[in-house]
């Protein structure tokens, strides 16, 4: 997932969130990742704190973590304080809060399915379920 800040000045909002594209991998080596075509983030508040949250496009993983995060000393992206992955209804997301929510930001994420790769669907029907998903936010 790469979050780039927005730096429209007519955007309202651009200033509270970066824009984010997720790319899809075979592997961590992969040299042909595949853009999803559409924005899978949404906001939430929680706690009198908005929070944005992107599916990973990794449902019903049996594991998903994070395996690193760009710049690695980044100045305002904390785990567990500005952005966690969070299992909800057999979906992955990733939220960030804070400053971390309109930061230039990288982060790698791995997806694990006991099941074989045969099983996982398409792009084009992974995408048409997710954002389904996301549209309902």
């Amino acid at each position: 997932m790469v979050c780039t800040q927005n730096k429209n000045p007519k955007d309202p909002k651009a200033k509270e969130q970066a824009d984010c594209s997720l790319y899809l991998k075979e592997s961590e080596d992969d040299p042909n990742p595949r853009k999803v075509p559409f924005n899978p983030c949404f906001e939430e508040n929680v706690d009198n704190t908005v929070r944005t949250y992107c599916d990973t496009l990794c449902p019903d993983a049996d594991t998903v973590y994070r395996i690193f995060v760009r710049p690695q000393n980044h100045k305002t992206c904390h785990s567990h304080i500005t952005y966690r992955l969070e299992r909800r209804e057999g979906r992955h997301l990733m939220w960030r809060s804070g400053k971390c929510r309109s930061s230039d930001v990288e982060f790698t994420i791995r997806c694990e399915f006991k099941s074989p790769r045969a099983d996982f669907p398409n792009d084009t029907e992974l995408f048409k379920r997710v954002r389904a998903v996301v549209q309902k936010a």
